[in-house]
């Protein structure tokens, strides 16, 4: 039952139709005047299951796909006499499926294409030992006594939102609540709440403010390249001296992350950019009209 169910299955996988034998190979299926070549048997085995191409290496296996194939041809030739390639519903799926394979055609491209290229920028932004050890040095304090801190913190794209949500805060209103209804962060269903954090984990304008903070005391708005935070301290805690050999690693990926992001704001400073953040997606639009 099993094999008939996989046979089933590679039967629903062929294309409308099969492609002609080269002039030169011999065919092994004939229905008509279309001819089935071997080549053109295992291409279209290869987009099967690991499992069914085992079960088609067997005698048995092979003449059920075989007969797969011929009852396939047969009803794709009936199918063509019948006139179903005129109608339109046949023409219209045909055309949406050209053109998604022309988008995931042009998404492969692309994404092709960056990915060569951020593995040469990787190369370029590489932080060399020295680099590693300079850092270490001159963070040497912040190795020495680290600490990590909690705060909570609601994060809006505009200082107007800031504003409403900060005046809130100041009449008293809970900080969880207004993080919930107005932050865009991930923290937010969560009342902002953000930590431990590792000083020297989060961007320097949020970090520097954070921990000038005393526990439960509110910030002014704060602006980084992310939007407009409002932040509270929860805690401060100390915690143990890190080694160059502990730390390390870490100051690879923040010298990294730090020369990548140079190259990466460079690189948008010498484009025109324009973005229009008040169009809403169409799954907006469709929220909206429900």
């Amino acid at each position: 039952m099993k094999k008939l169910v996989l046979a089933i299955t590679v039967a629903t996988t062929f294309g409308v139709s099969f492609l002609a034998c080269k002039k030169d190979e011999s065919y092994v299926i004939k229905v008509g005047n279309e001819k089935i070549t071997e080549s053109t048997l295992n291409d279209k085995l290869s987009v099967t299951s690991a499992d069914f191409q085992k079960f088609a290496s067997t005698p048995h296996g092979r003449k059920q796909f075989l007969d797969l194939v011929v009852q396939q041809s047969v009803v794709t030739e009936a199918a063509r006499k019948a006139g179903i390639y005129k109608q339109a519903e046949f023409k219209k799926a045909l055309e949406d499926f050209k053109k998604e394979q022309q988008k995931q055609f042009a998404d492969y491209k692309d994404g092709l294409l960056m990915g060569m290229y951020l593995k040469k920028i990787r190369e370029e932004v590489k932080a060399s030992n020295s680099d590693i050890q300079t850092y270490y040095n001159e963070h040497k304090s912040s190795f020495e006594n680290p600490i990590a801190y909690t705060v909570r913190h609601i994060l809006v794209s505009d200082k107007q939102t800031a504003q409403s949500a900060y005046d809130r805060l100041k009449k008293g209103e809970k900080f969880e609540q207004v993080a919930k209804e107005l932050s865009k962060d991930t923290t937010a269903q969560n009342g902002g709440l953000l930590g431990p954090v590792k000083k020297g984990a989060l961007v320097p304008e949020f970090e520097a403010i954070a921990l000038k903070l005393k526990n439960n005391e509110l910030s002014e708005i704060v602006e980084t390249r992310y939007g407009y935070h409002i932040i509270l301290k929860v805690s401060e805690q100390k915690l143990p001296a890190i080694s160059f050999d502990e730390a390390k690693d870490n100051i690879k990926r923040i010298l990294e992350k730090d020369k990548f992001d140079n190259w990466f704001n460079k690189e948008k400073e010498a484009m025109s950019i324009e973005v229009n953040y008040d169009v809403p997606t169409s799954e907006s639009e469709n929220e909206q009209q429900k």
